[in-house]
């Protein structure tokens, strides 16, 4: 890897390789009738954590890039469920049903994973469900992101509109707004060279923050990266019922 390559270029060519790595889907079910309702399953047994990809929300990026994260996680002893869930423009609250069909689906005691957008929707189980969440470089902030327009506007179109033009959406669904300080059972984990969602927005949150020197936005997803191996002690840290847990 060249020297010269600036961080944008590297989270660009981390996100490639992780689409091509995930070609090979895991063990496919549906928890509902949407197209969307699938879940895929890695490992065969061990704590379950559910791990909710990102893409912005946008109805074109799907779970693929998080296969290589699930298959890795259920390597060290979890069972990784990857769901799919709608990402449907204007209304945000598909993908929180969506959410809360799963969690009736799994029926059992679950660390909720979520890297970038799907960070955040981890996040929402925080605080409408009391769930032991960790969130990888997540969309902590909804109201910022809309207003520096963010994967192009992505989270905007996502709500609706501005935090102006639905202000109850944001007030309801915004982590920044919605999550208690110090929350125990939340932690945040973000780049401190993420160039597709701000560190600050994780440094600013109420919750507990970790912030991981001289990573960059796919780092904290990536098997390959030198970074793997302490998020992956911070998952296994964060299971429920481990004393250690933040």
């Amino acid at each position: 890897m060249s020297g010269h390559e600036s961080v944008e270029d590297r989270e660009e060519a981390a996100l490639d390789r992780l689409l091509r790595q995930g070609a090979d889907a895991g063990v496919v079910t549906s928890y509902g009738p949407h197209a969307d309702q699938v879940l895929e399953v890695f490992g065969a047994s061990g704590p379950t954590v559910v791990y909710l990809h990102g893409g912005y929300f946008r109805p074109t990026i799907d779970r693929t890039h998080g296969r290589p994260f699930a298959r890795a996680a259920a390597a060290t002893g979890v069972r990784v469920v990857l769901p799919e869930y709608r990402r449907e423009p204007g209304n945000p609250y598909a993908a929180m049903e969506d959410l809360d069909l799963l969690e009736g689906f799994l029926a059992e005691p679950v660390l909720w994973v979520g890297h970038s957008a799907g960070g955040m929707l981890a996040l929402t189980r925080a605080y409408r469900r009391s769930a032991v969440v960790l969130a990888l470089a997540p969309v902590a902030d909804l109201a910022l992101a809309s207003r520096l327009g963010l994967g192009g506007g992505a989270v905007t179109a996502w709500m609706g509109g501005t935090p102006e033009q639905q202000a109850a959406r944001y007030a309801d669904l915004d982590p920044r707004v919605r999550l208690a300080p110090r929350r125990p059972g939340v932690l945040l984990v973000h780049g401190s060279d993420d160039r597709t969602v701000p560190v600050s927005m994780s440094q600013d949150s109420p919750a507990e923050s970790v912030v991981l020197p001289g990573a960059h936005h796919f780092d904290l997803i990536d098997p390959e990266s030198e970074k793997w191996p302490g998020v992956m002690e911070l998952m296994r840290a964060a299971l429920p019922g481990r004393s250690d847990a933040p």
